[in-house]
């Protein structure tokens, strides 16, 4: 990642605040959480900047994901960067708590930012983000975009970025993408794909034998025990609950997750949430949203959650599965079952965090229990 630093903040503010026709100390008050009134606004803000791209409700995945107003409401909270009475960008941030062995912090991710077309340039999102990380102290940025990276680059710390994974389930598309005579394609992509259902049949269905897996459409108390068994002091681990867990993944009105549980004897000893993505009109994918495995059998119980998914995945024709993790520990397990790394450029994690104890004890930790689930990737 560029990490060519932004100015001060005061730099920014003032050169953004020339560039509007204000005062640093107008802009500073314009940014702010977003009340009910705000919502049409942003509706016409997002219309604007995501385009033919916005295909869902829009009003309706808004009013899930983000407070406007209501305490309780929302996984998190909307800012709104106003001159007067013109919406001039956004930026959503949700508060997450993190553990690195005995320390501890609140911190926010950020997400959704935008600005106004016409504003592309004047380095708003830069100041955005800087205010943001000046008021809320520390502060993450989970993943990227073409639009986002440079000026997360330019605004954050960068950590290490996260490595994704996937799992050929169809080999159709591969195959004829690099074989130019029909049958031969059709041959070889029969061979393939027959090869890893065997793969797939000797590691993960006979080695999960002893593993029953099934669908769930709410998440309790068994799922808040696995939780606290998930934790592994040797990773920056970040809060779950099970019933935040079931609000972003089964109730998201834009693109709910399928979420699977992992049971030996009774006690739910894995969770995995998936999620279908459209690569186009005719092809998709399974986005693994969040992996949640007891320490004690996390390798037969990923190889089971694997072996019910990929085995769903293959009957509906998806060409692969997909993870994004940072976790050398649980990356080397996927690794044993046929998961190839695939570098992506915008897999990125950046912070702003004040200097202390939590920030050295999350530099000494190679590992975070961070997925997709905390990313905009959760979005569709």
């Amino acid at each position: 990642m560029n990490t060519r630093a932004a100015l001060p903040i005061e730099k920014t503010a003032r050169l953004v605040a020339r560039a509007l026709g204000c005062t640093p100390q107008d802009l500073a008050a314009g940014l702010r959480p977003a009340r009910a009134d705000d919502l049409p606004a942003v509706l016409e803000l997002r219309k604007q900047v995501i385009g033919n791209g916005l295909n869902w409700d829009d009003e309706a995945y808004l009013r899930w994901r983000y407070q406007f107003g209501t305490p309780g409401a929302g996984l998190a909270t909307c800012w709104v960067c106003t001159q007067g009475d013109r919406l001039l960008g956004m930026i959503g941030v949700e508060p997450v708590h993190l553990q690195a062995g005995e320390q501890a912090c609140d911190a926010h991710v950020t997400m959704d930012i935008m600005v106004r077309p016409e504003l592309d340039g004047i380095g708003l999102g830069v100041w955005v983000n800087q205010a943001i990380c000046e008021r809320l102290g520390c502060v993450l940025a989970v993943g990227s975009n073409p639009n986002s990276r440079g000026v997360i680059a330019r605004t954050f710390e960068p950590l290490p970025d996260r490595r994704s994974y996937t799992h050929p389930l169809n080999f159709g598309h591969f195959m004829a993408k690099r074989l130019s005579q029909g049958w031969l394609a059709a041959l070889a992509s029969w061979a393939a794909t027959t090869a890893m259902v065997l793969f797939r049949l000797t590691t993960l269905w006979l080695a999960s034998s002893t593993i029953h897996v099934a669908p769930a459409h709410e998440l309790g108390a068994e799922v808040a025990l696995l939780l606290a068994r998930s934790q592994r002091t040797r990773r920056v681990e970040v809060a779950r609950s099970a019933r935040g867990l079931g609000q972003r993944l089964l109730r998201n009105p834009r693109s709910p997750a399928e979420v699977w549980l992992a049971r030996r004897g009774g006690e739910v000893v894995g969770l995995m949430a998936v999620r279908r993505t459209q690569l186009d009109e005719q092809r998709h994918a399974l986005q693994i949203m969040d992996v949640v495995l007891d320490r004690h059998h996390e390798d037969v119980a990923l190889r089971a959650l694997l072996a019910r998914v990929a085995a769903r995945g293959f009957r509906e024709g998806a060409e692969y599965l997909n993870v994004t993790l940072y976790d050398p520990e649980l990356e080397a397990r996927f690794s044993r079952l046929f998961f190839r790394h695939q570098p992506h450029p915008y897999e990125t994690m950046a912070w702003s965090c004040p200097e202390g104890e939590f920030k050295e004890a999350v530099k000494a930790r190679v590992a975070w229990s961070l997925m997709d689930i905390h990313t905009d990737r959760d979005q569709g």
